[in-house]
């Protein structure tokens, strides 16, 4: 069975036995209640009955009470039986009297024998009580048998009155049968309301499955639509919470892919050009090997750096790629000065330093600065400045590297962070081939892993300046 088929089933169930235990228990206390009314009509006509033998032997009344029969004539002429009510007066078992306005109910009693015998039957020392009878004629009769005699008579009289259960009972069922109907119509629209409900609220899941269905390892592109993944129910949180999962997985596969095909695109030309050498290289001749064997170095050791490269930048999408702790930024200036003097003779200072207490990765921020700062080395001459800084500005951290070299023109400047891009030299004004054009992708990468950004600011002629703004938090406050 379907999903969709078991929430029906279970809601259908629930609904039609809570509508079956409160239809029973109405119709108990239905049946209940009209049989107290019944008793309580009969009682009453028990303490009627009795006022009126009281006044009608009453010696101040002067009536003449003789034999049973003056006293049930009495009573009987004082009585006016309901619709539903039958009166009878007998004596010694036989029908003597009658309301004048006899009821349908009372004619039919007064011709059934065996209901006239059960009513005779009570004997003058038993309790007056609501009886119950079920004859040929009457299925269902409740009914007062009120023994009567008179001193010095020996004839026994009965004041009898009969009530005919299966009226009231008959409208409770008819009742109870339309609550019957209704309800069947209630299950009917629950169960196509229930039918369409749950179909809009397990779409997403339906979505889910034709999604998983159509993504293969080189498509991942497929979303589960967003008007199904709008509601705020655990369903619709799922749908987006997949979306979510092949959103991670698309990027992920996709830095896979790209760390794959720059691998491949980068490593081919040396891989190529050792491969050719070693090819040529005259093993007979030691100024040959010689040569070849420091060129196949240096293409080796770009390789490696660019492998490293790589590597890293495959890493910046990782939630561990950053570990940040507290850091003094005067300090840390000083100690990627002390790293960069070595890289060329220039002008070296520090033009703005920051008494702040700072949280950041000190290692990955000290790796980007050391980047910049190779690539102002490679792009100026000696006792050209490189200044560094550091300050804090509102919420934002800001360090950069600035040089007084060539600059970058507008045109280089939108194409510098491309990866594998690589400037034109100082001197040659060609590509230049020192490094693979991951470095500033590399610092990049540094600067969103704190979720912040690289800026770059050149005038060509006069000197470059890359800042790095980070999101500011002085974990002291």
């Amino acid at each position: 069975m379907t999903v969709r088929g078991r929430i029906l089933t279970a809601v259908l169930l629930t609904t039609a036995l809570a509508m079956l235990f409160a239809g029973t228990v109405s119709y108990a206390l239905a049946r209940y209640d009209s049989d107290r009314q019944i008793a309580s009509a009969l009682a009453q006509e028990v303490e009627e009955f009795r006022a009126n033998a009281r006044l009608s032997t009453d010696p101040a009344n002067e009536l003449p009470v003789t034999d049973p029969e003056d006293i049930l004539r009495y009573a009987v002429g004082a009585t006016y039986p309901d619709d539903n009510e039958g009166v009878l007066a007998l004596v010694n078992g036989t029908v003597e009297l009658v309301p004048n306005s006899g009821t349908t109910l009372q004619r039919s009693l007064q011709a059934d024998a065996e209901f006239i015998a059960l009513a005779a039957a009570v004997r003058p020392d038993e309790q007056v009580r609501v009886r119950y009878a079920s004859t040929a004629a009457h299925r269902d009769i409740a009914f007062i048998s009120i023994p009567t005699q008179v001193a010095g008579n020996p004839d026994l009289g009965h004041y009898v009155v009969g009530i005919d259960r299966t009226v009231p009972h008959g409208e409770v069922d008819r009742n109870h049968l339309v609550y019957a109907g209704a309800g069947l119509v209630v299950l009917a629209i629950v169960g196509a309301v229930g039918h369409q409900v749950a179909g809009r609220l397990l779409a997403p899941l339906r979505s889910l499955r034709a999604t998983a269905q159509r993504i293969t390892d080189t498509d991942l592109s497929d979303r589960i639509p967003a008007d199904q993944v709008e509601s705020r129910d655990e369903v619709a949180d799922l749908g987006r919470v997949m979306n979510q999962m092949l959103d991670r997985l698309s990027a992920s596969f996709d830095a896979q892919r790209r760390l794959l095909d720059d691998a491949g695109h980068e490593l081919r030309t040396p891989i190529t050009i050792v491969r050719g050498h070693l090819e040529l290289v005259d093993p007979d001749r030691p100024d040959d090997v010689i040569e070849t064997r420091e060129l196949v170095l240096d293409e080796l050791d770009r390789m490696q750096r660019l492998v490293d490269d790589l590597l890293t930048l495959a890493k910046s999408r990782r939630p561990d790629f950053v570990s940040p702790a507290s850091v003094a930024l005067d300090e840390l200036m000083s100690t990627v000065l002390d790293k960069v003097t070595t890289l060329g003779r220039r002008a070296w200072t520090i033009e703005s330093e920051a008494d702040e207490i700072v949280f950041l990765d000190q290692q990955r921020i000290s790796q980007a600065m050391i980047q910049l700062v190779a690539n102002a080395v490679r792009f100026t001459t000696e006792g050209d400045v490189i200044a560094l800084g550091a300050e804090v500005e509102g919420q934002t951290i800001r360090v950069w590297v600035r040089d007084e070299g060539v600059g970058i023109s507008a045109a280089e400047q939108e194409r510098i962070f491309t990866r594998f891009h690589r400037g034109a030299t100082l001197e040659q004004g060609d590509l230049d081939q020192d490094g693979a054009g991951l470095g500033l992708s590399i610092v990049t990468a540094i600067a969103e892993a704190h979720h912040g950004h690289v800026e770059l600011e050149s005038v060509p002629g006069e000197g470059s300046i890359f800042s790095l703004h980070l999101p500011y938090d002085n974990p002291q406050e």
